[in-house]
């Protein structure tokens, strides 16, 4: 699946086009059941691809690393659409 490259500009502009994490991040979500489910799923991914901080920190405050994670998430989401495959890939 493709997605754009995350920029660090991405969590501090608003757009009636929803920036490239945006859309990872509800892909993940649905892919992990939606709900709770998919939130607990979308977390588990974030931190396997390097985000390290809890749900309440937000990614425009560690912009370079949230860009890190999420383009290494968007390089493993081009060749895999699958949980566990996405999870496997991740901790490689």
């Amino acid at each position: 699946m493709h997605f754009d490259e995350v920029k660090p500009e991405d969590f501090a502009t608003f757009s009636r086009v929803p920036p490239p994490h945006l859309q990872m991040e509800q892909f993940l979500m649905q892919l992990g059941g939606g709900g709770t489910e998919g939130t607990h799923f979308k977390k588990k991914v974030m931190l396997a691809a390097g985000w390290s901080h809890t749900g309440v920190v937000s990614y425009g405050k560690y912009p370079q690393e949230a860009c890190k994670a999420f383009n290494r998430l968007r390089e493993v989401l081009a060749a895999h659409q699958e949980a566990d495959a996405i999870l496997s890939a991740l901790a490689e």
